[in-house]
């Protein structure tokens, strides 16, 4: 690996490392991920990755622990894990699905709602500071850059996986299997 690769990967390393989650201490980096998926879920954005959810409490509706699970990739026991110690704080809550009673729905509490809305504001602010800092025009720049190089990752990686599984089965893999790959792998 030449140096430069090595420098570009360990910077994307210490970037991983940055702990922004802790700029909300009262919540571990799995309640932080799954309260904040809870209100995209409930502003209609299940599953994206948008920060842009302004919900009223005495309009939510209430979320699937199924459907919480599919929103942050985790498994069941894992978010019901989760979701145990987000109650426990008093954060959310859980209730039996009226119209469906095998489901169970989970709520932000009043108090939740109200601490929601400060870490929300808390952790804008800290991303406000930092791209202000390095400024719109370098972000756009950087964003551009970043995606160019994870498409073409992904189609590499695409292609070096595709020619082991021509090696491994002895078979030539076609162009349209190259390019159902590279859609599925941008579906995730």
């Amino acid at each position: 690996m030449k140096e430069y690769q090595s420098k570009f990967l360990l910077q994307m390393h210490n970037f991983h490392k940055i702990k922004f989650w802790s700029l909300v201490p009262e919540l571990n980096p799995s309640e932080h991920m799954l309260v904040f998926a809870l209100c995209r879920c409930e502003a209609g954005k299940c599953g994206e990755l948008s920060d842009d959810f302004d919900i009223k409490l005495s309009a939510m509706k209430g979320v699937k622990v199924s459907d919480l699970a599919k929103a942050v990739r985790m498994t069941m026991p894992g978010v019901s894990r989760v979701l145990a110690g987000l109650e426990e704080k008093g954060i959310i809550e859980r209730r039996i699905d009226r119209s469906d009673r095998r489901n169970t729905l989970v709520f932000l509490t009043e108090d939740g709602y109200k601490k929601i809305r400060g870490y929300k504001e808390r952790i804008d602010k800290y991303f406000e500071t930092v791209f202000e800092r390095f400024g719109e025009d370098r972000i756009a720049e950087v964003i551009d850059l970043i995606s160019e190089l994870a498409e073409i990752a992904q189609e590499e990686l695409q292609k070096e996986l595709i020619g082991n599984e021509s090696i491994q089965y002895g078979r030539a893999v076609s162009e349209d299997k190259i390019k159902e790959l590279h859609q599925q792998g941008n579906e995730k």
